[in-house]
């Protein structure tokens, strides 16, 4: 994936963005495909209680996970060839489960987070090598929802965490080829989301925190109008 990347984005800069060859400039609407790869690296900072002192820990762990999702897209492409847009996918996907062992009574606490509803704002400039055929370089802002949460067998931890909004910066590549009204596109994106961190109101008051990050491949479909 990163010697692809590199060779596209070599051949976009080299080429330029001054080709006029386009077959469409106008509004367009698809749908889309993706294989995601989740990676989370967080954190909980346990401060347990009067009662369970030995809950004063720090754990920190990295889980990586996949999901297969679906999503609308609206974009407009310019006459030079290069386009703006929106994505949205309806629905959430779990992108982090880990547990630990608890301390005085005993138990197992299994925290793990959903995202859901990503929207994400993106550009892409291309280069168009006929009327049909263009690769292009991919930038756009994503957010998420994280719903964070946690059981316990035993009992002991009792925080609550919030819903947050997470944005994130997208980069990628692809290609895309034109076939009358419709098209089709390829591309690779790569997500790094800001942090996600919340001390919780409730019970032990414990503090954790979450670093996603996502690669994507993605299959679209689209009609012009």
């Amino acid at each position: 994936m990163n010697s692809l990347k590199k060779f596209l984005i070599i051949t976009v800069t080299i080429v330029g963005f001054s080709t006029q060859l386009l077959a469409f400039e106008g509004f367009s609407v698809g749908v889309a495909y993706s294989s995601i790869d989740f990676s989370t690296k967080g954190t909980e900072q346990t401060v347990g209680g009067g009662a369970n002192p030995s809950n004063n820990i720090s754990t920190a762990i990295t889980k990586s996970g996949s999901d297969d999702i679906g999503s609308i897209f609206a974009e407009y492409t310019f006459s030079q060839g290069s386009t703006i847009g929106l994505d949205y996918i309806s629905g959430e996907a779990e992108i982090g489960k880990a547990s630990r062992t608890s301390g005085t009574p005993s138990g197992t606490v299994t925290a793990k987070a959903k995202a859901s509803d990503p929207l994400t704002l993106y550009a892409e400039p291309t280069f168009m090598f006929n009327d049909r055929f263009g690769i292009y370089l991919k930038g756009g802002v994503t957010q998420i929802t994280v719903k964070p949460s946690e059981t316990d067998t035993a009992n002991v931890t009792t925080s609550t965490y919030k819903d947050k909004d997470l944005h994130g910066l997208m980069t990628g590549i692809g290609a895309k080829y034109y076939m009358g009204n419709f098209f089709v596109k390829a591309e690779m994106v790569e997500t790094d989301f800001n942090t996600y961190t919340h001390t919780s109101t409730t019970g032990e008051k414990n503090t954790i925190s979450a670093d996603i990050d996502t690669e994507e491949t993605r299959f679209a479909l689209g009609y012009n109008f």
